[in-house]
């Protein structure tokens, strides 16, 4: 399980198995957003994925 939480500034993949996270680039960031388009809404902060097809370097 992953979640992806938004920040001010950044957003940040986190690997809820092992604890492990690490910052977005801008890119991963707009590809992301295409594949959960839910990011894009200022109002969500957090969404929770079991998988995810854009991002290739997962924590």
């Amino acid at each position: 399980m992953y979640y992806i939480k938004k920040f001010v500034n950044y957003w940040v993949i986190y690997n809820c198995a092992n604890g492990a996270s690490r910052l977005l680039t801008a890119r991963e960031q707009e590809v992301v957003a295409r594949e959960f388009p839910e990011l894009t809404c200022w109002q969500v902060i957090t969404v929770y994925f079991a998988r995810v097809n854009c991002i290739k370097a997962m924590p």
